[in-house]
């Protein structure tokens, strides 16, 4: 059996019609020579059923059960990368599309380009169905990326590439331990891999925003918080190890150990919030008096009732030092949508 030119990798779990909605998008291809592989990470809503009917009457869609002690969609991704064949590997998650020229565009680029490890497309924003948004994911601002990532800038996200096998090899594994941040993580190891891209255009996938399932919705919950401080971590000890991490950066990600700070005191883990700006200190992002600068932010911030935290927080951040002060990106959230396609 010849391998097919593409291989879709899709991770679910309890997302029937919406998988449904993806696979349909995947069907509706320009281009024929696929697979998708959805890697049900254990689904009781009848995922099953639904998919091994639609495999029936078209061979391109395989179900496949995770298997293996790790669940979530990094374990499905990695049951997926083993089990496909195709020259080029794409991961779809599923509650998000594709537009239907994606497939084709992609892959005539990317044998235009065979200098190339993967290639960046961009995504569009979506309610309910494709096209009801005006909004980019992200707009590249000619910016460094690995900048535009540490300061949580997400310059693309997990659908946006299409990546050559090879450099899937030289990736290694998505990280199965975290429960947040994986595609983040992902980017940011084949950027500092220094693997080489290209963005394209125009965009040709659809992110679904975020709701009550989705792994954004649950970010500030404990857990998730000490898997983020984790990212952080290994973050900065690639970055040392390739020899990347600028004075810049190490401002970038004491910024991100004090939203991990800040944000547990709004969950009532005043213990933790001292603990995660303590190691933010040990790891040597930041001298002894912007550490004593952040304690005393924590200690004000945490003795305030939680009802007047964000008047407290917004006028000490305008008055005190923006070196440890993080802001979520506006580019990313306020991006318009500048290219359609005709």
């Amino acid at each position: 059996m010849n391998s097919p030119a593409i291989s879709i990798i899709i991770p679910t779990l309890n997302r029937r019609e919406l998988l449904l909605q993806t696979l349909a998008s995947v069907q509706h291809q320009t281009f024929g020579d696929w697979e998708a592989l959805v890697i049900d990470d254990g689904s009781n809503d009848g995922t099953y059923e639904q998919v091994v009917e639609i495999s029936y009457q078209d061979p391109h869609i395989k179900y496949i059960q995770r298997t293996g002690p790790n669940s979530g969609a990094p374990a499905c991704r990695n049951q997926g990368i083993a089990a496909s064949r195709g020259k080029y590997i794409i991961f779809l998650d599923s509650d998000d599309c594709l537009a239907p020229h994606a497939l084709e565009n992609r892959f005539r680029q990317m044998e235009q380009h065979p200098e190339l490890d993967f290639g960046v497309f961009g995504c569009i924003l979506f309610r309910h169905q494709p096209g009801d948004t005006n909004l980019l994911w992200n707009a590249d601002t000619g910016e460094d990326d690995i900048d535009r990532f540490l300061a949580n800038d997400v310059s693309w996200q997990t659908t946006s590439p299409i990546w050559r096998r090879p450099a899937i090899a030289r990736l290694g594994a998505w990280d199965e331990t975290l429960l947040t941040g994986q595609d983040w993580d992902q980017h940011l190891r084949g950027l500092i891999l220094n693997l080489k891209y290209q963005r394209f255009s125009p965009p040709d996938c659809f992110w679904r925003m975020p709701h009550s399932d989705t792994i954004g919705s649950k970010s500030k919950a404990g857990d998730y918080l000490f898997s983020r401080e984790r990212l952080l971590f290994l973050a900065q000890q690639r970055l040392e190890e390739a020899s990347l991490l600028t004075s810049h950066r190490r401002v970038l990600l004491r910024k991100q150990y004090f939203w991990l700070a800040d944000t547990c005191l709004d969950c009532g883990n005043k213990e933790d919030a001292f603990n995660f700006w303590k190691l933010c200190h040990e790891r040597d992002l930041l001298d002894r008096q912007l550490y004593s600068q952040g304690l005393w932010y924590l200690k004000i911030i945490s003795s305030v009732p939680s009802a007047l935290r964000r008047v407290v927080r917004k006028l000490i951040r305008e008055w005190g030092n923006q070196a440890i002060a993080f802001h979520w990106s506006k580019t990313f959230r306020k991006t318009p949508l500048q290219v359609t396609e005709s």
